[in-house]
């Protein structure tokens, strides 16, 4: 995946890219300081996600936002700033953006919104069209955190859940975690979550040796 920072402060532009880097997995990281710089490299360049800050010189994020509506790129956009004000946060998200994180954040909360762009963006590459089951299960996942147990984030649930969604075939737990970038253990709690709460399936796998071996698939219905 090509993630593209835009960040004016190299210290912050540094610890993002640390962040990326703590994740494990094999990104190729893009950085730019300002808005025309990041134009510059979307427009050499094919960028799966970017992380953005609001604040940017004489533009704002939001306009980079905005460009890239207006230029048809499909590039998923994460918000990251100090701006906690309502009309950013909602004019963010009627441009697209698919997440908000306020500065300071939490490395677990930085990976989780990593993790879920990354599900979706292989989502849309491998599938694209949805049926009516896959558009009512991404609407009934908004409406799902009555039933999570105590501890439980919601957006790790919904990391996990669109792994299955995305899915052809049942996945083990470390299929998902493969996927997600999560910890297995975690994965499997959230799993078994899923399958209690009536929206997955679970079936074992017998092989020659060893365990029988658990696998997950979302409810067609749900």
């Amino acid at each position: 995946m090509r993630i593209l920072i835009v960040e004016d402060d190299p210290m912050v532009r540094s610890i993002n890219v640390g962040f990326i880097k703590k994740i494990g997995k094999a990104y190729i990281i893009y950085e730019a300081a300002d808005v025309p710089s990041a134009v510059k490299i979307l427009e050499q360049e094919s960028i799966d996600l970017i992380l953005l800050d609001v604040y940017l010189g004489k533009a704002k994020g939001p306009e980079l936002l905005k460009w890239l509506r207006e230029t048809h790129r499909k590039a998923e956009v994460i918000l990251i700033t100090a701006d906690n004000s309502v009309e950013t946060i909602e004019e963010s998200f009627k441009l697209g953006a698919i997440d908000y994180l306020i500065k300071p954040f939490s490395f677990n909360r930085f990976e989780e919104a990593v993790a879920k762009a990354s599900v979706r963006i292989e989502r849309l590459k491998h599938k694209g069209t949805f049926g009516q089951a896959d558009i009512d299960a991404m609407i009934q996942a908004g409406n799902k955190e009555a039933s999570y147990e105590k501890g439980m984030n919601v957006m790790t649930y919904q990391v996990v859940e669109e792994a299955l969604l995305a899915a052809q075939v049942p996945l083990t737990a470390q299929d998902v975690a493969d996927k997600t970038h999560l910890a297995r253990v975690t994965v499997r709690r959230y799993l078994e979550q899923m399958v209690q709460a009536g929206i997955a399936n679970e079936t074992l796998s017998y092989g020659k040796i060893g365990r029988p071996q658990k696998h997950y698939m979302m409810k067609k219905e749900v």
